[in-house]
């Protein structure tokens, strides 16, 4: 329980401090992954962590006028091949499209960052180009998986639900092997690098 400057108890400001605690730690879980997966990088390929939208950094104000629209997290080259990649992670086995896509507007029937989705699967349609939502599933599943941007575009359209569960990843998606060292994770970026090129998954 939170208590005021005359040491009465404030649950008011409890709860907002509670809920800042959570949004702080989502935070840094998703920092660290995306920090993780870059440390997973092959040496041989190009990484590029592209930067932040300022919204991040401003209660995520979505309507900053200077803010950068991104479509993705990574943009990876190997030598044939460019990949991009949009990270998430989540501690259900189930992973809200909202996560994904952003905020629904429900005045406009649509969400926030659709377009970010749809120009990715846009970009995959080139050759010699592929674009992936990379989902970690933490918590009791512990698995992490690619998904191709058209993948996730074709779920949100023909399905019901409102998130994405784990076996359905695990089924339209590649799964990348992951071990735990002491404190962080390494996942197995050449694998999916090699499977994306066309290589065998051995």
């Amino acid at each position: 329980m939170y208590r005021n400057h005359e040491h009465y108890p404030d649950p008011t400001a409890g709860r907002a401090l509670g809920s800042l605690r959570r949004k702080e730690n989502q935070l840094n879980t998703g920092k660290q992954f995306e920090a993780d997966w870059k440390s997973s990088m092959p040496k041989d390929a190009w990484c590029y962590r592209l930067k932040d939208s300022a919204a991040t950094y401003y209660g995520g104000n979505e309507n900053l006028s200077f803010s950068i629209d991104n479509i993705c997290d990574f943009d990876v080259y190997r030598y044939p091949m460019h990949h991009y990649f949009e990270l998430k992670t989540i501690e259900t086995p189930s992973i809200p499209l909202e996560k994904i896509l952003g905020r629904f507007d429900q005045e406009r029937q649509k969400y926030h960052k659709l377009k970010h989705i749809t120009d990715m699967a846009h970009a995959a349609s080139f050759k010699g180009q592929t674009a992936h939502v990379v989902i970690n599933y933490r918590g009791k599943v512990n698995r992490t998986f690619a998904v191709p941007a058209s993948a996730v575009l074709e779920y949100m359209s023909t399905q019901t639900r409102k998130s994405i569960p784990w076996q359905w990843a695990a089924l339209n998606g590649i799964e990348v092997e992951q071990h735990l060292l002491r404190v962080h994770w390494r996942y197995d970026v050449e694998g999916l690098l090699r499977v994306l090129e066309g290589g065998s998954t051995e």
